[in-house]
């Protein structure tokens, strides 16, 4: 991959308007996620990037003039330095960027790594740094983690859908697992008013955003777990993604479903779903703190999410991403991601030491048996005071 036919040239983009046609070369590739298209990408720039001081550079790596590989970037200025990261980052779950799948397959390490190098010398970067990036994607490590890049503080958890969902049931949950949450879904459907329904119309998709954010306030304020989408900016970026900030007769097309179970005409629980490539992809959830939480409407919601996703040829995958709560380590396995940072300054290679550090520990305190939980305690003992 390195003679002249397939040199890489690289075309850094400073808005969406201008990187939109090399992004519409590769809008239908099956080597991408739903956290890195334009859609959910210009949709966060416009509200938590903006507010954020982040500004978009889309780096376009052609070869014969085709784009093979696009990497959605943010520079931020701090403290006298420039750092360039995946753009969005902090509301994704992972980032690959987006490839020709034969591209992919084939280019070297070499090659990527003068690739990032010439992105970081065009716009005078100190350090280029790659979050939360699969150890392995699409049957190969991926080329934008660095040898000895360090793992992230929290896998992604994915599994392979069969076309059985009962044959996934009995291989994922024990007997008795299995009994109990078949007995607290029909308890739910022996109300009145059940349903679970991927929300189509306006109303419904209003109607379950709105119990979302309730759900997820309710939450924070009951077990002190931060809420990523408590201020109006948040708010407003999910909006957009869920096509709320369209007219009902055209715009741009939603990012995400809403998927929810309503009981007794109340929405129990949520959940937010990207679909791309074959892969569902569950990005965030809520549930109702009433008198239905003890039959757990939020995990047969899930249930019943996977068993629909298995009698859909279209979709062969489950990425129920970050954070490893039990329901996770339930129905899927843990996939690794890494961090790489790349120093091209003495700027750079101060900042790159500090922020190596500061990931270490947290992903110390993630993994400790001891640490975690008395983390979770302490949440729990805060937000307690709070509602006293």
């Amino acid at each position: 991959m390195n003679d002249d036919k397939t040199k890489l040239e690289t075309t850094v983009h400073l808005s969406f308007r201008d990187a939109a046609e090399d992004w519409d070369q590769l809008k239908d590739s099956s080597h991408s996620n739903p956290y890195q298209s334009f859609r959910w990408l210009e949709a966060w720039s416009d509200t938590l990037g903006k507010e954020d001081g982040v500004d978009p550079l889309i780096a376009v790596g052609r070869v014969n003039g085709k784009a093979v590989v696009i990497l959605p970037l943010g520079r931020r200025h701090s403290s006298g330095s420039v750092t360039l990261s995946f753009l969005g980052h902090e509301s994704g779950n992972q980032n690959t960027g987006i490839w020709d799948p034969d591209y992919y397959a084939n280019v070297g390490a070499e090659q990527i790594f003068s690739f990032v190098r010439d992105i970081c010398d065009q716009v005078e970067a100190d350090i280029l740094v790659f979050q939360n990036v699969p150890d392995t994607w699409h049957g190969r490590a991926h080329p934008l983690v660095l040898p000895a890049a360090p793992p992230s503080p929290s896998p992604i958890f994915v599994r392979e859908l069969p076309a059985d969902f009962d044959s996934l049931f009995l291989d994922t949950h024990s007997k008795s697992s299995r009994k109990n949450l078949l007995r607290k879904q029909r308890h739910l459907q022996s109300v009145d008013g059940y349903r679970v329904v991927r929300a189509e119309t306006r109303e419904d998709i209003q109607r379950g955003f709105d119990a979302f954010l309730e759900q997820r306030a309710t939450r924070a304020q009951e077990t002190g777990i931060p809420n990523a989408f408590a201020s109006d900016t948040a708010q407003r970026f999910l909006g957009k993604i869920l096509g709320l900030d369209t007219e009902a007769n055209g715009g741009p097309e939603a990012v995400l479903d809403l998927w929810l179970l309503e009981v007794d005409g109340k929405v129990r629980a949520t959940y937010l779903c990207a679909s791309q490539g074959g892969t569902i992809h569950a990005y965030s959830n809520s549930v109702a703190h009433d008198e239905l939480l003890p039959n757990s409407p939020g995990l047969v919601l899930i249930k019943e999410i996977i068993e629909r996703a298995c009698s859909d040829p279209a979709t062969s995958t489950l990425d129920l991403g970050l954070g490893e709560e039990r329901y996770k380590t339930a129905w899927a396995e843990p996939v690794a991601l890494r961090d790489s940072r790349i120093a091209v300054s003495f700027k750079g290679s101060i900042k790159k030491n500090v922020e190596t550090i500061g990931v270490n520990a947290k992903s110390a305190i993630r993994n400790s048996d001891v640490l975690w939980p008395l983390v979770k305690r302490l949440r729990k003992w805060k937000a307690g005071l709070r509602r006293a």
